[in-house]
């Protein structure tokens, strides 16, 4: 038990001093403290680590897991006359190149066409997992040929419409050949004119054709 003194309580008037149960205090605060332990417990034993480890086959060596496949963001900065190009890999980002906002004589933005077609490039290696030529592929393969190369395009929403199309023209510079089938329905390079379509010398139906290396996603400038 515990006690409050309010003080006062002379002069025959009536006592004001009260006892207070603390019982019901203690029990509601261990009861709180325990609930606190006990969810905190099961919150950590529900977190199931979902990277499982497979088995591999005797005298195999370990797959190594596949990188995620960068992505390249274009950005335009009117207030500076420049474009910045940037490399994201997961969280890790990546200055390319900053080349500056203006056209040529025939209206095309020739230094970011360069840019791009330079980025692409140095981007095919291991370090950013970009797609390359795919002139062959296997039944059974489409989720690895359905990957694609990814540009996300941040403008102003205030651009013009011929604006924004002349800067995805630029970034649909680079090409690279792929085939819309496995083989043996489509493989290798069409004769005569290399990435041409047609018929292929492999003795395929046809052969890959050439198409932009980059795919286009539009985002609001931040």
């Amino acid at each position: 038990m515990a006690g409050v003194e309010v003080g006062g309580g002379g002069g025959g008037r009536r006592s004001l001093d009260q006892e207070i149960n603390m019982i019901p205090f203690i029990d509601l605060l261990m009861v709180t403290i325990s609930f606190l332990l006990i969810t905190a417990v099961w919150t950590s034993m529900g977190r199931i680590d979902a990277h499982a480890t497979l088995p591999a086959k005797e005298g195999a060596a370990p797959a190594k897991p596949k990188k995620e496949p960068a992505v390249l963001h274009v950005r335009a900065n009117v207030r500076e006359s420049k474009f910045l190009l940037q490399w994201q890999q997961g969280t890790k980002v990546e200055d390319v190149a900053s080349v500056d906002l203006e056209e040529d004589a025939s209206g095309r933005y020739a230094k970011l066409e360069a840019a791009i077609a330079k980025a692409y490039v140095a981007g095919r290696d291991a370090e950013h997992g970009l797609v390359g030529d795919e002139v062959s592929w296997r039944a059974g393969d489409e989720a690895e040929h359905a990957r694609r190369n990814t540009v996300i395009l941040h403008v102003d929403n205030a651009w013009k419409l011929r604006d924004v199309v002349r800067v995805m023209d630029a970034i649909a510079t680079p090409k690279r050949l792929a085939c819309d089938a496995p083989a043996p329905e489509c493989c290798g390079v069409a004769s005569g004119v290399s990435g041409a379509k047609g018929a292929s010398p492999d003795g395929c139906v046809r052969a890959a054709a050439t198409v932009p290396a980059f795919d286009v996603v539009m985002a609001s400038a931040s």
